[in-house]
């Protein structure tokens, strides 16, 4: 497959480079998407290999799922995804008023919700969902300590905390308080590098969140939102799944990302793209979350499905020599395989080529077709498959 690189701000000029041995970037890589959305499909090298053919067409359908390698060296912005209800409506309705798909103030590019999958490869940090409020509070009460004077809008804060109120939170600061919550964010931006926020009995996973954000997002009201969210550290296999309404943040780190196929993303705060705070109050959860992991589902040695409970996806990681020399599945529906360390071969039954994919290269996988990934050599593959229809492993 010739999958697109998207470039963002918040991507890496280092992290493919690293990963895949491909040589440095002067810009910001962000994602590698993989599948049929608009946006940026993929498409598939033909048997000879002098010739291309947009997956869409070899397909002669849609993807239901988008399969990305995402690289963050800055924070992401303060989001939120639709279901698929709130993404219809919204869809139907920017298009009845005339906003162009590609205009920057659009926000919905596409009719599907988005839920969505992240597995670490390096060591990965997120913010994801509302904490306790009593464990905000605390944090809130230590940072106005921390401060050298006064600010009435963290007083505000911690009293919808206080209250039990993160519907109220948010809105005052994205919307009704955003001017006094930069003034806050700023104050915690200066504590900050100053080292005032180190002896104030902070968490040292908090501080780090503060600093981050603060350092390249300085005087945004979204820092504010940033603490009243669980932060998770997830060691390389560890999983998140973040459905409609979860608000959240990716901080740093690489990861396998598997989504419905959709673009459709609401944000508040914590980024130079368009944001639309009305829309993504309407559209979050503001009730405390559980920590939202994934826990994956050994079937062998060497072999873990990540089962989310979406139709539109499951995950497979497939890691040798732990699954031995060769590993054949079947997969019931269309698939995308992505080779994310070492060098592996992929061979379909009755088929006497052997096609070699060497880290950061994918293959398009047809529905029912066996093949077979071996190698001699430690290495690492995803399987991104449609939930409803899995893989039958013949190892």
């Amino acid at each position: 497959m010739i999958n697109p690189v998207r470039e963002y701000a918040w991507g890496s000029t280092h992290a493919f480079s690293e990963l895949f041995g491909w040589p440095p970037s002067a810009t910001p890589q962000a994602e590698i998407w993989m599948g049929t959305h608009a946006g940026a499909p993929s498409e598939v090298q033909l048997e000879n290999r002098d010739a291309t053919m947009p997956l869409r067409e070899v397909l002669r359908s849609e993807l239901p799922f988008l399969l990305k390698i995402l690289a963050a060296d800055k924070p992401l912005s303060i989001q939120a995804h639709p279901t698929q209800a709130a993404a219809r409506a919204g869809f139907e309705a920017e298009n009845s008023a005339g906003i162009e798909l590609t205009a920057a103030q659009r926000n919905y590019k596409d009719p599907h919700h988005k839920p969505e999958l992240i597995v670490a490869i390096t060591e990965f940090s997120a913010l994801c969902g509302f904490r306790p409020y009593a464990e905000a509070a605390a944090d809130l009460r230590a940072l106005s300590d921390a401060l050298q004077k006064d600010y009435p809008g963290l007083e505000v804060l911690l009293q919808h905390v206080e209250s039990q109120n993160y519907d109220a939170a948010l809105e005052w600061v994205l919307r009704s308080g955003a001017p006094e919550a930069g003034a806050v964010a700023a104050a915690l931006g200066e504590a900050a590098a100053d080292g005032v926020l180190t002896d104030v009995g902070l968490n040292a996973a908090l501080l780090d969140t503060l600093q981050r954000t603060t350092a390249a997002f300085p005087a945004d009201p979204g820092v504010l939102v940033a603490t009243l969210l669980h932060r998770m550290d997830l060691r390389p296999g560890e999983g998140l799944f973040l459905p409609a309404g979860n608000l959240h943040a990716y901080l740093s780190g690489v990861g396998v990302e598997v989504m419905a196929a959709s673009d459709n993303v609401l944000r508040g705060g914590l980024t130079s793209k368009h944001i639309d705070v009305p829309e993504l109050l309407a559209v979050v959860q503001p009730d405390v979350l559980p920590l939202p992991y994934c826990e994956p589902v050994s079937t062998q040695s060497g072999v873990l499905n990540y089962l989310p409970p979406v139709e539109e996806f499951q995950l497979t990681r497939i890691d040798f020599p732990a699954a031995g020399s060769a590993h054949t599945l079947s997969p019931q529906a269309a698939a995308v395989a992505i080779c994310t360390a070492g060098t592996a071969h992929a061979r379909a039954a009755e088929d006497t080529r052997t096609l070699t994919l060497a880290a950061g290269e994918s293959v398009f996988i047809e529905s029912g077709e066996q093949i077979t990934f071996s190698t001699d050599q430690e290495a690492q593959i995803f399987i991104a498959i449609a939930q409803g229809s899995p893989a039958r492993d013949n190892a």
